[in-house]
This record gives C-alpha cells, sequence and structure tokens, in this order.
C-alpha cells in the first residue's frame, strides 16, 4: 500500500517547463515574428492616423503634407543622386565619429573601471564634461576643424562617447566577483581576468551603449548640419527644401529617411548583440515574457 504523498514530493522540474520553453530557439523565433507585426501594425495605424488628418482639414496641407505623399517622397528619394549625396555625407560623418567614439571610449570606460583610484580621480571631470550639450561646442568646432565634414564628426564623437563610457563602467561593475576571485586563485593575472571575465560580461552593457550613442550620434549630425551649415548633409538638404517657399513634402520625407537610418542601425546592433551574445539575449527573452 503506497503511504501517503509527503509534502513538497512530486516531479519538480514541471513548474519550470514553461519558463525554459521561453528559452527555446522557437519560442523567440515567434515572439520576434509577433513584436515585429505588432511594429507593423503601429506604423500603419500612425499613418492612417496623419493621412486623415491632413486630408479631413484637421492640419494644414502647407503645414504637414498627407503621410501617402511623404512617403511617395521619400521612396522618389532611393533614385535621386542628389539627395542620395547629401545622405552619403551625413552617413559618413555619422558612422565615422560613432566609430572614433567607440575606440576612445571602450579602452578608456576599461581602463577606468579596472582602476578604481583613477576612476574617482576622473568622476569631477566626467561629470562636468557629461552634461554639456553637443550643439553648444559648434562654435569651438568651427574654430578648431575647418572642414564641415570634420566639425560634424568631431561633434558626432564627443556626443557618442559619454553613453558608451558609462555602459563600460556600469558593465564592469556589475561583473559577478566570485569569477574574477576564481580566476585570481588559479594565478590568472589582471590581463587573463579582463579578457576571460570583464570583457565578456560587459560587453551587453557595451553593445547597449552604442545603441544608445548611434541614435544620439545621428541626432547630432543632422543637428550640426543645421546650425553649422556646409555644401552637403542631411541637415543642409532640409534647410534647401524650405528655401524659395518651401517643400514640406520634402522636408518631411527627409526627416523619414533619418528616422529610417536610425532603425537600421538599431536593428543592426541588435542582431549583433543576439549574434556575439547568444544567452543575454535569451535571459532577456525569457524576463520579458
Amino acid at each position: 500500500m503506497t503511504g501517503p504523498a509527503r509534502a513538497g514530493a512530486g516531479p519538480g522540474p514541471e513548474p519550470r517547463a514553461p519558463a525554459r520553453a521561453l528559452l527555446r530557439p522557437g519560442a523567440l523565433v515567434s515572439r520576434r515574428w509577433g513584436r515585429a507585426v505588432l511594429g507593423a501594425l503601429g506604423a500603419g495605424g500612425a499613418v492612417l492616423v496623419l493621412e486623415l488628418l491632413a486630408r479631413g482639414g484637421a492640419v494644414d496641407d502647407d503645414a504637414l503634407p498627407p503621410a501617402t505623399s511623404v512617403l511617395a517622397r521619400a521612396a522618389g528619394m532611393a533614385v535621386d543622386d542628389g539627395f542620395l549625396g547629401h545622405l552619403g555625407t551625413t552617413v559618413s560623418a555619422w558612422l565615422g565619429g560613432l566609430a572614433l567614439a567607440v575606440a576612445l571610449a571602450v579602452p578608456a570606460g576599461l581602463l577606468l573601471g579596472s582602476l578604481p583610484w583613477l576612476d574617482r580621480a576622473s568622476l569631477a571631470v566626467v561629470e562636468l564634461a557629461r552634461p554639456v550639450p553637443s550643439v553648444a561646442l559648434i562654435p569651438l568646432a568651427i574654430l578648431v576643424f575647418a572642414e564641415p565634414v570634420r566639425v560634424e564628426r568631431s561633434l558626432v564623437c564627443y556626443a557618442a562617447l559619454w553613453p558608451i563610457l558609462l555602459n563600460t563602467l556600469y558593465g564592469l561593475r556589475d561583473v559577478d566577483p566570485v569569477a574574477k576571485e576564481t580566476l585570481r586563485a588559479f594565478g590568472f593575472g589582471p590581463p587573463a581576468v579582463l579578457v576571460r571575465v570583464s570583457l565578456p560580461s560587459a560587453g551587453p552593457f557595451v553593445l547597449t551603449g552604442v545603441r544608445i550613442a548611434a541614435s544620439v550620434g545621428l541626432i547630432v549630425a543632422v543637428s550640426a548640419e543645421l546650425r553649422a551649415g556646409g555644401d552637403s548633409g542631411l541637415g543642409v538638404y532640409l534647410l534647401q527644401t524650405q528655401s524659395g517657399g518651401g517643400r514640406p513634402d520634402l522636408m518631411v520625407a527627409g526627416a523619414v529617411w533619418a528616422g529610417a537610418l536610425g532603425m537600421a542601425a538599431n536593428a543592426v546592433l541588435v542582431g549583433a548583440g543576439r549574434l556575439a551574445f547568444p544567452h543575454s539575449a535569451r535571459a532577456a527573452a525569457g524576463r520579458s515574457g
């Protein structure tokens, strides 16, 4: 005769089965498709609302053209050599400044995060320089750099530097101290601990900082072109659309292209993060579920 079941007895893994199912590759793919469909529905709804506002007379057509007209103009720009030249100038300065910021901020963050006394010594300088708006430095950048592209690249680098630096520091502070002490106990020196433990653990934080910096850098690039001028660039193109009576449809279409650039950069970095840090991506997906 079987006795009464003990408290806590029974199949243990079953309550955690749904959580593990969320981390399976098939479940993650289906969730991504679901988010993509919802995002497409949201974008379509926003286009529909803007179209109805313009067509219904709630907004003046001269101030905000219908969404379908703007999208048609934006599609036509894809084969416009003049616009593509402006776009290429902005992308070149944006990516160049972002790459320079990564090359400066990541080593600086690793150095400050590995040497606490240096981190404390530089804290005042970082907190003083970080809140300074990049646009406020345009006159100084014009004096230092003669070429408009170099002015733009330097401002993008300055704006993108801080999110990457701070996220690198946060990532190093989040490293498991037990793992670091274990490697030290086995005779590994500081460089080996940095490469084997600190960098892999801080990698997702650094990539998050790059994603934030990419968006900030694009905003600064277009703003610098609007304020500092130049011969080419997306900001210069937006200024040209307002000359001679103004073309709001072209101006808004140019802004749509700027948003598309930001979305493309974010998608590329998210994909790179999933490839480089698959365990972190799956854990994040499990927590969000």
